[in-house]
């Protein structure tokens, strides 16, 4: 079956451009990277320019003598500067861009196949084929692609495929390192690593082919689409519980000094159930540790606010919800603590709910004990996505870390049982509160309660 003439194709990636120094030399520049190129004819520096658009190794060999063109063509493909698109005919099948200087990646090992840590998914109408051990990305325009991407090892004809297109779409694979090594499957520094935390990984950190403030970090690609989540968190319908509020002259004055709280820091696994927890302890702790302390608005309309932890973009995507096991003063159930105000809001939720969530965290403990209160920590992901881009839910991560730590310093000064927990389950959170998964959802947990009375009494 004639397929018609399969092709590559080359062009410069967006944003590239030439300098040329007095001393005649070109330097190529795409922030943050830079190659020296040395120094290029006349001819050469031709070619540069018109590979501002797709162009065939044939046609820049017309313009420029070829062992030049084929020079030039060499150092940008080492430098990760080349797009190269596969073309029958008029019709591409694949482009594969890359995202840093060339490498050249391990063996593949034999037989070959797909890495574990590549990905197929959908982009628009097109398929991108992207892997965080990878050097490029890969894009399919035609569908028919998929199953050789997923059986790089199979070697036979397919009569709806040009033969060319598919070994060309292999030698791609192979080359750019998307196909599995002997490392991946015996090594510890690739075992250490599942896939989506790999991707994770690489996905939020700043790299070649981001460009900050456009595709990564606070672009506010939302502005203009989508408005704004409110700074507060919609209230929840029960009547709401006015929590005590400590008098901070006198915590400054009486407090100890941070690096004893520092030292005397430990995370606490058990508790004085006959001496709880009470209200008045909760409200302090929340108030010292969460509460909002001023609010405003950026110049892009974004609510924000200011709270004893850190947060970036003063964003504070973050909701606190005490769930509620044996407090004085204080009925069992699920909370929302309203910072705004310094309110506890009951939240309607079945007692088999409300069992699950606990269990799922306290499996994160050690020992039989559980938490006097667990505080499930949940993120309005839209609060920092509206701003951030790439890097926002690494940023929520980030800010579960200051909070927990936030409160151990909080809960220390106030001789309370601390223990960040390293496990919960979102699921259960969706199910006790009733929120939209992908809108809000729980992403930490701290369990908290009253120190044990022997320990209570060898502190003072």
């Amino acid at each position: 079956m004639s397929h018609g003439d399969v092709r590559r194709l080359y062009r410069l990636k967006d944003g590239v451009h030439s300098v040329r120094t007095a001393s005649g030399e070109v330097a190529l520049a795409a922030w943050p990277h830079l190659q020296e190129m040395g120094r290029l004819t006349a001819e050469q520096r031709s070619l540069l320019q018109v590979l501002s658009t797709d162009r065939s190794a044939e046609e820049l060999t017309r313009r420029c003598p070829r062992d030049q063109a084929e020079r030039l063509l060499a150092m940008l493909s080492s430098g990760g500067w080349l797009i190269t698109t596969v073309v029958c005919g008029d019709r591409p099948l694949f482009s594969s861009r890359p995202l840093v200087p060339h490498r050249k990646p391990l063996p593949p090992a034999e037989p070959r196949r797909l890495s574990r840590f590549a990905s197929v998914r959908r982009d628009g109408d097109e398929i991108v084929v992207e892997s965080p051990a990878a050097g490029a990305e890969v894009r399919l325009y035609d569908r028919r692609l998929v199953e050789p991407v997923l059986t790089p090892g199979a070697e036979q004809e397919r009569s709806d495929l040009p033969l060319e297109a598919v070994r060309l779409l292999a030698g791609e694979l192979a080359d750019r390192g998307f196909l599995a090594t002997a490392a991946e499957d015996h090594s510890l520094s690739s075992l250490q690593w599942s896939p989506h935390e790999l991707a994770f990984h690489h996905g939020s950190r700043l790299r070649a082919d981001h460009r900050m403030g456009q595709d990564f970090g606070g672009s506010y690609w939302a502005k203009g689409r989508f408005d704004p989540p409110p700074g507060k968190h919609p209230w929840w319908p029960e009547a709401a519980i006015e929590l005590p509020r400590p008098d901070l002259a006198g915590l400054r004055a009486k407090d100890p000094a941070l690096a004893e709280v520092m030292e005397e820091r430990r995370s606490l696994r058990s508790y004085d159930e006959d001496t709880p927890l009470t209200v008045e302890e909760l409200g302090e702790f929340l108030f010292r540790t969460a509460r909002v302390r001023a609010t405003g608005r950026d110049t892009e309309g974004l609510d924000v606010s200011s709270r004893p932890y850190p947060g970036g973009g003063a964003a504070y995507e973050l909701e606190v919800y005490p769930l509620v096991r044996n407090v004085r003063g204080l009925d069992a159930g699920l909370y929302h603590y309203a910072p705004h105000g310094h309110r506890l809001h009951p939240v309607p939720a079945s007692a088999t709910a409300l069992r699950r969530l606990m269990k799922a965290s306290a499996a994160g403990m050690t020992g039989d004990a559980t938490p006097q209160v667990l505080l499930v920590i949940a993120t309005r992901f839209g609060r920092l996505a509206w701003k951030y881009q790439a890097m926002g839910y690494a940023l929520t991560l980030k800010h579960v870390g200051v909070l927990y730590q936030s409160m151990y310093l909080a809960a220390t000064a106030m001789r309370l049982a601390p223990c960040a927990l390293g496990v919960g389950d979102s699921d259960a959170f969706a199910e006790a509160t009733g929120l939209d998964y992908f809108e809000e959802t729980s992403v930490g947990e701290f369990a908290l309660g009253s120190l044990p009375a022997a320990r209570r009494e060898s502190t003072g």
